[in-house]
């Protein structure tokens, strides 16, 4: 068989394959997908925000995904590092976690996974399994487990809530240590 007959075949296969091939419209909007690739793809980028032009929170993440879909938010799958400034730009207190997102119709960031919150003001470290940060009531909160560590007492408890500034803190359901020094 020469080369101009396994061409001729080749061409008739594949007319008849293209012509059988039909498209309609329903069934293909049926099984459309939703869009889930972020519209915005960064590596090692930071995000900041602000408030009537004042930097408040600086975050830092190897990976950030922004999603333009209906719930339009920012996730950070590899985890993030961001930092509470004051009016001055100075850093007040900061916040690790593994895995972080934003909400920004609710304007609520929360952390997950092994979040580290410290208190460089207080000298003072909150831990726990995620933390929320609810930007239009400035506070921070969670029902999870927390440790509470500083330099004199070591406090557990099942929630937490403190304002963004990690100030004016409660702690539910609390137990803990406390060193009392002993006069002599």
């Amino acid at each position: 068989m020469g080369l101009k007959n396994i061409l001729g075949i080749f061409t008739v296969l594949l007319s008849l394959t293209l012509s059988s091939c039909r498209n309609d419209l329903k069934d293909i909007a049926r099984i459309q997908i939703p869009d889930t690739i972020a519209g915005q793809f960064i590596t090692n980028g930071e995000l900041f925000y602000s408030e009537w032009g004042r930097a408040k929170v600086r975050i830092k993440s190897p990976v950030i995904n922004n999603y333009e879909t209906t719930d339009n938010y920012t996730e950070l799958p590899k985890g993030f590092f961001a930092e509470f400034l004051d009016e001055n730009m100075e850093v007040e207190s900061t916040i690790t976690a593994e895995y972080g997102i934003v909400l920004k119709k609710e304007n609520i960031m929360r952390a997950r996974r092994d979040v580290v919150v410290i208190s460089l003001k207080d000298n003072e470290q909150l831990n726990t399994e995620e933390l929320i940060w609810d930007m239009n009531t400035k506070k921070i909160y969670t029902d999870e487990f927390v440790k509470l560590t500083s330099a004199d007492k070591i406090l557990f408890g099942d929630g937490f809530e403190a304002d963004e500034n990690f100030e004016n803190r409660s702690i539910k359901k609390l137990r803990g240590e406390i060193m009392v020094k002993k006069d002599e």
